[in-house]
This record gives C-alpha cells, structure tokens and sequence, in this order.
C-alpha cells in the first residue's frame, strides 16, 4: 500500500501531532490543515501523506521564524 492511500485515523493523527482530539477539531477548522475523510457516521481519517505535508510546513515555518 503506497503512502497516497495510507489513512491515519484522528487518535493516530493526535499521537503524530502530539495534540488532543478536541485540539485536532480546532485545528481541522483551519485553513492549510489536512482535509478530513468521512470514514462512517462517526468515524474520521486524514491521509498521511496530507499530515506529513503539514508537519512539513509547520517545521519550515518555525525554522524561518527562528532564523529571523
């Protein structure tokens, strides 16, 4: 199974992000965060690759932030 298909589950993403689940429905407010995937009725997931790709830019702009 390649990475494009791989979902994270929204615990899975917390642990990732080291975040809570009611920091992650804040954060999924938000415009550049992953876009969610309805898996059921209750049910959400996030594609990794989408994750990584946000962790990506967070680190780079914390990176520029500090350089500054």
């Amino acid at each position: 199974m390649s990475d494009n298909t791989i979902i994270l589950t929204a615990a899975q993403v917390c642990e990732r992000l080291t975040i809570s689940e009611p920091t992650l429905r804040r954060y999924a407010k938000f415009d550049g965060f992953p876009r969610k995937i309805r898996l059921g009725p209750r049910r959400i997931g996030y594609l990794k690759t989408d994750v990584e790709a946000y962790l990506a830019r967070r680190y780079m702009a914390a990176t520029i932030a500090t350089t500054i």
